[in-house]
């Protein structure tokens, strides 16, 4: 289940960021990347984040960036009357299955700016990720067999072939062993 931040409109920071950050909250004429480093942190969340692989931004109920996570940074642990605060370390998504399943979907409208989304593969039939056209279901990114034909698709108009391929590899990294 994909973490959701809820944006609020841009608004100036009111006290110092750790993180350095001087506003917050969606800005429709910036950047995707820019929005998601002025928003990636600091939430609470909860221990389940640290599991997620992905994690969207919604304003005014929809989804506007979905993100990879690669990390969750923890802020805080000074303190420990006050609950650390985390940010997401990851990168912007601009196209494949996942970002065509989340970006543009309604969320909830509860009022915690964090919540949980359905996966994914829970969202219901996606385009093949092989570009095929088909439509998946469940939870699979591919039709049955359409991954190994993208794979000998992209090896032969790259190397003629699974031979040609396994040449160059075996020139490329074993020649020093």
């Amino acid at each position: 289940m994909p973490v959701n931040i809820k944006l609020s409109d841009r608004q100036p920071m009111q006290q110092e960021d750790p993180m350095g950050r001087d506003w917050y909250g969606w800005d429709d004429d910036l950047d995707l990347d820019e929005v998601f480093d002025q928003n990636r942190g600091l939430w609470r969340l909860s221990s389940r984040a640290t599991n997620e692989h992905v994690a969207t931004f919604s304003h005014n109920g929809i989804i506007k960036i979905v993100a990879e996570i690669d990390e969750i940074e923890v802020y805080g642990f000074t303190d420990p009357a006050k609950p650390p605060k985390s940010a997401i370390i990851g990168r912007v998504l601009r196209s494949g299955p996942i970002w065509q399943a989340l970006i543009g979907a309604e969320v909830d409208s509860h009022r915690n700016p964090v919540t949980y989304i359905p996966d994914p593969g829970q969202v219901g039939p996606r385009p093949c990720a092989c570009g095929c056209g088909g439509r998946t279901t469940g939870r699979s990114q591919w039709i049955s067999g359409h991954d190994q034909r993208a794979i000998h698709e992209r090896i032969t108009e790259q190397w003629g072939g699974t031979l040609g391929f396994v040449r160059w590899y075996d020139e490329k990294y074993r020649s020093g062993s």
